[in-house]
């Protein structure tokens, strides 16, 4: 999943850097960008590695859940006039605006925290159903 998630993030960035650089603007802020949205992927894929090693029915559900509860969260907090905190509890709040080259530490942190103790999370789930031991 995350050498897919590396594909695709190059994917994407070669299409930003040439779309950029035909209009003339600074293609590499925009190009570097993109790997926020690789990182917010492998964060939602360690979310699901996680549940997945404890309850694999249920793993694509939830992560669709977090994805949507993550999005009406960041659209309707500022709108509703919602608190902060409330805000600040979607991952999206907090990754900046990396297309224009404004990176938020935190959210790259917390993207790479959900990605690799996903992982671990599941892989302990899954090593305690292992009906081989």
């Amino acid at each position: 999943m995350y050498a897919g998630i590396v594909v695709i993030a190059a994917i994407m960035a070669v299409c930003v850097y040439l779309g950029a650089a035909a209009s003339g603007s600074d293609a590499l802020t925009p190009m570097a960008g993109t790997i926020v949205l690789g990182l917010y992927a492998a964060a939602l894929v360690g979310v699901g590695f996680a549940v997945g090693g404890w309850r694999t029915s249920v793993a694509a559900e939830i992560v669709a859940l977090v994805v949507v509860a993550t999005y009406l969260i960041d659209l309707l907090s500022p709108a509703l006039s919602l608190p902060n905190w409330f805000h600040q509890i979607a991952l999206t709040s907090h990754l900046g605006q990396p297309m224009v080259g404004q990176w938020d530490p935190v959210g790259v942190v917390a993207c790479i925290v959900l990605a690799v103790g996903g992982l671990a999370v599941g892989g302990w789930g899954l090593r305690s159903r292992d009906i081989s031991r």
